[in-house]
């Protein structure tokens, strides 16, 4: 039995109908982002990019022991609830955590590759611009013995014009 793609959009159609969804709600267009996906090399901010890697470097562990507050009646409840649900909830704080470290890690080491980059670009570059300043100073040097040899025939050809003539 196969669907084809009309099936399949109008079950989701109808699916999303009956869950009383509609358009104007929150999209991934409507969350802010500085980045432009489109020419990411226009968007790029170091600093933003370094205050970003220390926020989820120093937030990246989750706790489960948070303040309880309230009256008597519902910290004894909070406190009940917490010991009775420990055992589901802290594995996957302690997973997310480690998730979390790693993405700081790995955060860590990108904003290192790009600073290698761009110290590996700027010796090529500054490499480069020496060799074309060398080029540059060698072509001058051709194009003034040139002119000195363009002067001296011209000299010859006017002399001998002059003893012909």
């Amino acid at each position: 039995m196969s669907l084809n793609i009309e099936d399949i959009m109008s079950e989701i159609r109808a699916d999303i109908k009956e869950k009383g969804l509609s358009g104007d709600m929150l999209s991934f267009a409507d969350i802010p982002c500085d980045a432009n996906p489109r020419d990411p090399a226009k968007q790029y901010d170091s600093d933003q990019l370094r205050k970003n890697i220390a926020f989820v470097s120093d937030y990246f562990a989750l706790t489960t022991e948070n303040e309880i507050t309230g009256g008597a009646l519902s910290r004894f409840v909070k406190k009940v609830v917490r010991k009775l649900s420990r055992f589901y909830v802290e594995p996957i704080a302690d997973e997310q955590s480690a998730v979390n470290a790693n993405t700081a890690q790995a955060l860590q080491q990108l904003e290192l590759y790009i600073m290698d980059s761009q110290e590996q670009n700027n010796i090529v570059l500054a490499k480069r611009a020496e060799e074309l300043e060398l080029q540059q100073r060698n072509n001058r040097m051709e194009i003034d013995s040139l002119q000195k040899q363009v002067a001296a025939l011209s000299k010859q050809l006017a002399e001998l014009r002059k003893e012909k003539g």
